[in-house]
């Protein structure tokens, strides 16, 4: 992206405050007009006391003049600070809520601290860049615009001065952009990856600390900052010789204003106060071309941060539900795939032409080796992904034809890993419905055998659970997430190795609880304990991304050369269901 559609993007977000935003701007118009007019009335002063006129009618305009432009300016910073600030609170939060609705699979590509680094950086750039437009790029705007036809009035020799002094600044921006391009681009890479590295190590502290890592993770971050300081030096080094070759050029530029208005004013072509008036313009020439250059410097440096923040919200919009998505009801819950393939870009794994059909109130266990793709088959039910080809039904209706929001709505997951937030252990659960009242959440709690370890906390429900979930045990954080499920009373349920970290005794509890759970609703399960697949009434078997096997429990155990009755088998467990009942609780170990 050009720099000038960078910056103009980054202004259309100021349309929300549209007046606001134009009144500010004709408030600097009307200040950049007076900036213009006070030299002119400085030099009128200087020829009165040059020529013995009167001087008391124009000294107290100039000063009226400099009065009301000192509250004009305060009024108008104090404006544009204020809605500056309220469009970076608007804007990061309209931002935070497109890329939280964004998939999974969007999320694991983009990786979260890139994602975070992008968006923090971008808005904080984006502030700045407002806050500049509404106190100083208009305003140097419209006095670079009407500085040189009103020099061209007094003189254009003079003027013509002034504009070379322009030109000359233009030539050294354009030298400088084209210098530190590549280099300002290295710099937001060696900072994302600085960031990066810092999140990473800091979300796994207690890894880095179990091996003893924590000093060789701060030198790899030297390392990283090093590679970003040689990046940044150059770049750096560029802009000071840029600033020097500027204050060379406005030093030549005022030191010819100077020669050239003492011969003017020896041969009487000029008086003196015209040239008190080029002196002023020329400072204000100056001080404008600065600001233009501040400017250059920091569209510059924008673009590098602002580029991937644009490209995160086109991917926000292109993944946007379509004006035609069906907003749905609670569904009942029947289930099909239909052909269903997806590939993962550069890998070729994923599944290949998957169809089954999970009447509604039915439960379906999902077995196979690692890596089968049972948990793809999972993520394309909740649109983690889309399928390259084929269709995925819930009620016979294409859950791409679905608003997102509708689609969310009818399923309830538990995975292996809780997914607890940093919040009290209401506020955990209330996830599952925010307008729940107490009872309600009282009751999940109660269902998910949550209860009494929560009312054995010191603060009950108001308990903080820490980041992760990581002041509660692994069984304790399930069971959070098992009530958070409860709550939702989605019509589709998936267990995703949800009792994995829970000891024999809690399991047993909560088993109860998904039970109850699973009661009128469509469940998947991903198996892990054979507890979970005897009480299925239909069974997948997936081995390399397709399904080897489907049917009733029963079916497929009596078997004679089918993988399924062969894993039970290789466990040595019997294909009976009422004996398999009774040792419910070992491993599947093909499927964990």
């Amino acid at each position: 992206m050009s720099l000038f559609s960078i910056y103009m993007r980054a202004m259309r977000l100021l349309v929300a405050e549209g007046w606001k935003v134009a009144g500010i701007s004709a408030a600097n118009v009307a200040l950049a007009v007076i900036m213009i007019a006070e030299p002119i009335l400085f030099g009128e002063i200087i020829q009165s006391i040059s020529a013995g006129t009167d001087l008391v009618s124009r000294i107290a305009l100039w000063a009226g003049l400099g009065c009301f432009n000192i509250i004009a300016l305060v009024l108008v910073a104090r404006g544009a600070d204020r809605l500056a600030h309220k469009r970076r609170s608007g804007v990061l939060t309209e931002s935070f809520e497109q890329v939280m609705s964004m998939p999974m699979a969007w999320h694991h590509g983009q990786g979260t601290s890139q994602v975070l680094h992008t968006l923090l950086r971008a808005i904080e750039t984006l502030f700045t860049l407002w806050l500049g437009f509404m106190r100083q790029h208009l305003a140097t705007v419209v006095t670079l615009v009407l500085l040189v036809p009103t020099a061209l009035t007094l003189d254009w020799r003079m003027a013509l001065v002034l504009a070379g002094l322009g030109a000359c600044y233009v030539a050294i921006n354009r030298l400088v952009m084209n210098r530190t391009k590549a280099g300002q681009a290295q710099v937001e890479q060696h900072y994302h990856r600085v960031f990066s590295h810092v999140a990473d190590s800091i979300g796994n502290v207690s890894v880095m600390q179990s091996y003893g890592r924590v000093a060789q993770e701060a030198e790899a971050l030297r390392r990283f900052t090093d590679d970003l300081l040689k990046s940044q030096y150059p770049v750096l080094t560029w802009w000071a010789l840029g600033s020097a070759l500027q204050r060379l050029a406005a030093t030549l530029s005022m030191m010819i204003v100077l020669i050239i208005g003492a011969m003017l004013v020896q041969r009487g072509e000029m008086r003196i106060g015209d040239i008190v008036a080029f002196t002023g313009f020329a400072g204000l020439l100056i001080g404008r071309l600065d600001q233009v250059t501040g400017f250059f410097n920091e569209i510059f440096e924008a673009r590098a941060r602002l580029e991937p923040f644009f490209a995160l919200k086109d991917a926000v919009s292109e993944r946007a539900d379509s004006k035609d998505g069906l907003s749905v009801d609670r569904l009942k819950g029947h289930v099909s795939f239909d052909n269903v393939s997806f590939t993962f870009p550069g890998s070729g794994e994923g599944v290949h032409n998957i169809s089954f059909e999970v009447p509604a109130g039915k439960t379906v266990a999902i077995v196979g080796p690692t890596g089968a793709g049972k948990t793809t088959m999972i993520n394309l039910l909740q649109r983690v992904f889309d399928p390259d080809s084929g269709s995925i039904r819930i009620d016979g209706i294409d859950v791409r034809d679905m608003t997102r929001r509708s689609h969310s709505n009818q399923i309830a997951a538990v995975f292996q890993e809780a997914g607890l937030l940093n919040r009290s252990i209401e506020e955990n659960i209330r996830i599952g419905k925010n307008d729940a009242c107490n009872d309600e959440v009282h009751e999940a709690a109660q269902a998910a055998a949550a209860m009494e370890f929560i009312l054995s906390k010191r603060e009950g429900y108001d308990t903080l659970v820490g980041e992760r979930g990581a002041q509660l045990s692994g069984g304790e954080r399930q069971r959070i997430a098992i009530a958070r499920a409860v709550l939702k009373d989605a019509p589709i349920l998936v267990l995703d190795e949800a009792t994995s970290a829970l000891d024999v005794e809690t399991e047993q509890l909560v088993k109860s609880a998904i039970d109850r759970l699973r009661k009128d609703r469509t469940t998947f399960i991903i198996a892990h304990r054979l507890s979970t697949v005897c009480d299925a009434d239909l069974v997948i078997f997936v081995d390399h991304g397709r399904i080897v096997e489907f049917g009733g429990f029963q079916q497929l155990a009596d078997r004679d050369n089918g993988r399924f009755a062969a894993l039970l088998r290789a466990g040595g467990l019997l294909s009976n269901k009422d004996r398999l009942h009774a040792v419910g609780q070992q491993p599947l170990s093909e499927s964990a």
